[in-house]
């Protein structure tokens, strides 16, 4: 078959490539440089290969590229980037909705054209809208959180309410020692906490008297006295 002049408009660009009647848009994408655009079934079962024509969600491996001539492609690559990315990518990021990530394209994608019909959409409208995308890796639950999320205005998750201003939990880096009961003795043994500069009083099993033990991040490992 003789290759034929096709222009595809993707992600705001135009683009003039020669293909044969048989190319999929999946490969005169990826041929081009969209290779966030993924291979995964090549028959229309996993949505990996999802983008955008005029709007619409569609698996790339089954449109032949030349019928998407002259209309606007959008690849998940056009719509946000690293340092201004689109609300549902940083939502995916936030709440660990991507794992592997090769779904991820047109998961968002998907997500993408579900929000602009359905802006406040049920879980019934995202489970149908997503079920055309296969992930192996999430469970789909924290996927379906970014987007209910997403709907609400929220790319981040919120402190929980029940943590306010924060609780006071000691540090571990704080100087205060502990007492330690001894096991044969009705007194306990002060050990200091390890970043201190002291050394512990431990008491030894047989006597009375406890045994100098210097801290292992002391400077010098200096002598242990019994």
């Amino acid at each position: 078959m003789e290759p034929k002049l096709v222009k595809l408009n993707v992600n705001g660009r135009a683009h003039h490539t020669a293909l044969t009647p048989n190319t999929t848009l999946l490969y005169a994408l990826r041929d081009l440089g969209y290779t966030d655009v993924k291979s995964g079934c090549e028959k229309g079962d996993c949505g990996a290969c999802g983008v955008m024509v005029d709007g619409t969600i569609i698996n790339s491996c089954l449109l032949l590229a030349w019928l998407a001539e002259g209309r606007e492609i959008i690849t998940v690559a056009g719509l946000g980037t690293a340092e201004n990315p689109h609300p549902l990518q940083k939502a995916f990021v936030d709440f660990g909705a991507a794992q592997c990530g090769y779904c991820i394209p047109g998961m968002i994608l998907s997500a993408k054209a579900l929000l602009d019909e359905h802006p406040q959409p049920t879980d019934e409208q995202i489970r149908e809208a997503l079920s055309g995308n296969l992930c192996r890796c999430t469970g789909y639950v924290r996927i379906f959180e970014a987007i209910q999320n997403v709907a609400r205005g929220l790319t981040s998750p919120q402190p929980s309410r029940s943590q306010g201003e924060g609780a006071s939990v000691p540090h571990h880096d704080q100087g205060a020692a502990a007492t330690v009961p001894h096991p044969d003795q009705g007194e306990g043994a002060t050990v200091p906490h390890h970043n201190q500069g002291e050394a512990a009083s431990v008491p030894h099993h047989d006597q009375g008297a406890g045994v100098k033990i210097p801290l292992l991040d002391k400077e010098g490992l200096g002598e242990v006295s019994q």
